[in-house]
């Protein structure tokens, strides 16, 4: 019997464990013919969508390329760096060698002008060849002699050349950003400059006038041009490692792939920003540094058709398809645009060029209905065609805050224009009608059976209780001292109020105005709350545990009733600020946060008070008190999350264990 209560016992743990891991499974990515999934943004954060570029295959070239760095397509042409055979290649759309340009030192970046003139970042030979279309050297520009250049390193990885023959060169460890050469190669300055940020310590050092070591700039590793002449570059940065800066070198845009390294960055004609990262990753983005796609991959040694082994380079041709210049395989990917993604492009196109074709993004939404992108074009058509109503649906489909906050206020302005009157009626009708009626009430006393039912729900001992909550805002330490020496609330009320407080939180994150919610509802909003009640529990449990090692004269029970009381301010103004952010735009955010900063800030005094008087401290011990309390939360974090960790680990043991036995079994 006792054999069978055990084998049945194992036979459960094991279903449970099998349909638990079943249940993450539901979750697995479904991809189509493409051997990567697409990304794209949704409402709350990347969604799988169609696929946007389909891979066809590897460019046969006559010549086999040697761990080529770089690329350049104009005209349909293909310029290849083939930087292990020191070379540079010409090659049509049939993988023809057009043109050989040889002996190159170690030929790093590639560049061709609007005169077809070519660009070479030599890197070996720390010089920039400039040959004519017919591989002719025309110039050399070598080591600037500029007292404004120094001692600054000069060897050429990347280049591009602007308007006016401007060239723009990646320099290996060129900390000062771009080196910026006129076409005579004279040098003109540094160009793109990485910001820095001040660590702590710095800022500390600051404060006191103490030197302390300067963060260096990160140096640029890649550099592409746009047709306005714009110069976009990526860089190993922890933020914004792809940017956007102007003619005068102030960054215009900027975005970041999160956990991923962007090698190479290009810019096709009408604005779409494209990025390949080491991992093989690549994303496009729209002109704004919207998101659009996110796929690709690297090879894991299988020879799968678009995925890489080392990424170099990312071009885009007349068509919009992609190129991938891989140095690990010494090939050129090519990835062709799909049906879906030429919808989107369409639309972006036409939306800059002024044609707002709300059918046309439908037609994608019926092929994803989540596609932010989509959305947001369709709101801001809407909203161009001053369509403000129907814009705000689809800006908060397209989780997009500000071009909802853009036509909230031309929906407000709107109403006011049509109802201010209406409404300024009804606000000298409320009041003349509150004075009318306690007029009538001194002589009738028609409120005698409100104050009958008023009267007797304030005898009621937990309202009576409760309205110590109003008692605290004006005198906290006469009102702690009642309810400690003089009992005047209980723990049941204490409770209440905590419930109370984290219903009406709870119900704040989903019914908050969408413009300033910035909780994303469902476990989300219950998670928050629980942070929020949870910080609180702790507090209460470590303000007591050091409380009785520092002689405080409050019990747990004072603690645990001051405290709530003590959320009187947030628990006045969570309805008010809900209402409050139903009516106000973005530009006017500065009110709600300074009310909700007011209202917290107001607690957080009053936690201070009820500790002082609960515990009847000096100000000195109250501040060691609350600083011990503090670390003592720390320390219960700490142990909790080691706890947890551990009981991981034994789960997964236990559940190996469990299985192993089965199947000896």
């Amino acid at each position: 019997m006792t054999k069978k209560l055990v084998k049945i016992l194992i036979a459960i743990i094991t279903l449970s464990l099998t349909i638990s891991l079943s249940a993450v499974k539901t979750y697995a990515i479904v991809q189509d013919s493409a051997p990567y999934p697409t990304y794209t943004v949704g409402s709350n954060g990347l969604i799988l969508t169609q696929t946007a570029y389909e891979p066809t295959g590897k460019m046969t070239i006559n010549e086999s390329l040697n761990a080529p760095q770089d690329m350049f397509i104009k005209d349909g042409i293909i310029y290849v760096a083939d930087t292990g055979n020191q070379r540079i290649i010409k090659v049509n759309s049939k993988g023809e060698i057009l043109l050989k340009i040889e002996n190159i030192n170690q030929p790093t970046g590639i560049h061709v002008d609007s005169n077809n003139n070519i660009y070479v970042a030599d890197k070996g030979s720390k010089l920039v060849i400039k040959y004519d279309e017919l591989g002719n050297e025309i110039q050399r520009f070598g080591r600037p002699t500029a007292p404004l250049f120094g001692d600054a390193l000069y060897e050429p990885k990347k280049i591009v050349s602007g308007p006016r023959d401007i060239l723009y060169i990646v320099g290996e460890g060129s900390t000062n950003g771009l080196i910026q050469l006129n076409s005579r190669g004279e040098f003109l300055g540094f160009f793109g400059t990485n910001p820095t940020t001040k660590s702590f310590w710095q800022s500390i050092a600051d404060i006191f006038n103490v030197g302390y070591a300067r963060t260096i700039p990160v140096s640029p590793d890649n550099v592409a041009i746009d047709e306005k002449g714009s110069v976009f570059t990526v860089s190993k940065t922890s933020s914004d490692n792809i940017k956007k800066f102007n003619i005068s070198s102030s960054i215009t845009l900027s975005m970041h792939q999160e956990d991923d390294i962007p090698v190479a960055v290009k810019v096709n004609d009408f604005g779409n920003i494209y990025s390949i990262s080491e991992t093989g990753v690549i994303t496009e983005y729209d002109s704004y540094g919207n998101l659009i796609f996110m796929f690709g991959g690297l090879d894991t040694g299988n020879e799968v058709l678009g995925r890489f082994v080392k990424p170099a380079d990312i071009e885009i041709d007349a068509n919009n398809n992609l190129y991938i210049l891989d140095t690990g395989s010494n090939a050129i990917h090519i990835l062709v645009r799909t049906e879906f993604a030429g919808k989107i492009h369409q639309g972006l196109n036409n939306y800059k060029n002024g044609i707002y074709d709300i059918e046309e993004w439908r037609e994608v939404l019926q092929m994803n209905s989540f596609f932010a992108l989509a959305n947001k074009s369709i709101a801001n058509a809407l909203y161009r065609n001053n369509q403000y109503d129907e814009a705000l649906a689809y800006f908060r489909l397209a989780n997009d805050r500000e071009g909802y906050s853009d036509a909230f206020w031309q929906v407000r302005y709107d109403w006011l224009q049509s109802n201010l009157a209406v409404l300024f009626i009804v606000i000298i009708s409320a009041f003349v009608l509150v004075k009318v009626l306690k007029i009538v009430d001194k002589k009738h006393k028609i409120y005698d059976p409100i104050r009958a039912i008023n009267d007797k729900v304030k005898n009621q001992r937990i309202v009576k209780e409760s309205s110590y909550l109003r008692k605290i805002l004006k005198n906290p330490a006469d009102t702690v001292y009642s309810l400690k020496r003089e009992r005047k609330s209980s723990v049941l009320t204490a409770t209440i109020i905590y419930v109370v407080f984290a219903v009406l939180t709870l119900i704040s994150l989903y019914t908050t105005g969408f413009i300033f919610n910035t909780a994303n509802g469902g476990f989300g909003a219950l998670r928050e709350v629980a942070i929020t009640v949870g910080v609180i529990a702790l507090f209460i449990v470590a303000n007591h545990l050091i409380s009785s090692l520092q002689s405080g004269e409050g019990w747990f029970r004072d603690i645990y009733i001051g405290i709530a009381y003590a959320l009187a301010p947030v628990l006045i103004s969570i309805v008010p600020l809900i209402l409050l952010s139903h009516v106000l735009t973005i530009n006017e955010i500065f009110i709600y946060s300074v009310a909700k900063t007011i209202a917290w800030a107001w607690a957080g005094i009053l936690v201070i008070i009820v500790i002082k008087e609960v515990h009847n401290y000096t100000v000195k011990e109250l501040i060691v008190n609350l600083l011990l309390t503090i670390f003592t939360m720390l320390m219960i974090i700490l142990i909790g999350f080691l706890v947890y960790l551990l009981s991981v680990q034994l789960f997964d043991y236990f559940g190996g264990l469990i299985r192993e036995v089965i199947l000896r079994v």
